[in-house]
């Protein structure tokens, strides 16, 4: 019997709590082979998060996925536009004690390695990037020729049919860099978009982060103690308590692509007016006779996404290159 075939992916993230589970979670799923992760900045500057990422993929044992530092500021705005250090802490993974990676960094730099990685591949590859897209834009800037050798870019960013979490019109990712957004939204890859309408559903409650935690295995115990933290920034920020794991949903949904519901439309973002640069805009309704670009969230199964980290944490780590 053959081996089972693995989904090929490039993560792209700025950890940051919700992108740590999300690793955490590739890490442990059977249909997932990590190429690589690239960081960016966003939750923190990017030393921190090339740092977190590797602390995280260390403490689960995943020392043979490298990872590459990326672009240390948006393509066309100001670096300190804004952080996540409210929510996410002053290093961007505030909270539970995580020791320092003890995997080096590569020095080939993020986007050189998104190329390079993509042009010799034999198969196409999925990135999933759940933070600000400039890597990924850098990217496609550098060499266009590389979109051939995506399979489909899954994002996490925007806000449709619900305000923000910057303002009435922003969500933090696009946010931050809108012209990286543009760039990839406008690419003419197979991309889908999950939005904070779908990925503020994607909650853990406070009986769920127990029940992580009563697991007892190494996981679930420092994903439990992460969602801790982070529902906690929330508390102190909003004034009330939420677990929304955005960036995990990215991930949920190649393990199982019936976690979210998608619907085909036409989507773009603003970058002109500073009122509403970065603002996903959507011809949710077909009203237009823009032709449809993109896959945007319009539902998710919560129940079943909060089953899937839970389950998934209780794995072993297996080396995707064996």
């Amino acid at each position: 019997m053959g081996k089972e075939k693995r989904i090929k992916v490039i993560m792209d993230c700025d950890p940051g709590h919700d992108d740590a589970i999300a690793l955490l979670l590739a890490s442990r799923a059977d249909n997932i082979q990590i190429l690589g992760v690239t960081a960016v900045q966003g939750n923190s500057g990017v030393e921190y998060t090339a740092r977190n990422a590797r602390r995280i993929l260390d403490y689960a044992g995943a020392t043979d996925i490298q990872v590459y530092k990326g672009c240390p500021r948006p393509m066309m705005r100001d670096q300190y536009r804004l952080t996540g250090i409210a929510i996410h802490g002053e290093d961007g993974l505030g909270g539970p004690y995580i020791p320092e990676p003890v995997t080096p960094i590569k020095e080939e730099h993020a986007v050189n390695f998104i190329i390079n990685t993509l042009r010799a591949s034999r198969e196409k590859v999925t990135l999933v990037p759940t933070g600000p897209l400039t890597n990924i834009a850098a990217a496609f800037i550098l060499a266009p020729d590389i979109k051939e050798k995506i399979e489909r870019i899954i994002i996490m960013g925007g806000a449709v049919r619900m305000e923000g979490n910057i303002n009435s019109s922003n969500e933090f990712n696009f946010f931050l860099d809108p012209e990286a957004a543009k760039i990839v939204l406008n690419s003419g890859c197979r991309i889908y978009i999950n939005t904070l309408d779908v990925t503020m559903k994607a909650e853990f409650k406070r009986e769920d982060v127990e029940r992580l935690r009563a697991q007892g295995d190494k996981l679930s115990v420092i994903t439990a103690e992460l969602m801790d933290f982070f529902g906690k920034g929330h508390e102190d920020l909003f004034n009330f308590f939420t677990i929304p794991v955005h960036d995990a949903v990215c991930v949920g949904v190649l393990i199982d692509e019936k976690l979210v519901e998608y619907d085909f439309v036409w989507g773009d973002i603003s970058i002109k007016d500073e009122l509403t640069a970065g603002e996903l805009v959507a011809d949710i309704w077909h009203l237009t006779d823009k032709q449809p670009n993109c896959y945007i969230s319009r539902k998710i199964d919560t129940q079943k996404f909060i089953n899937m980290i839970c389950d998934h944490m209780k794995k072993p780590y297996v080396s995707k290159y064996i």
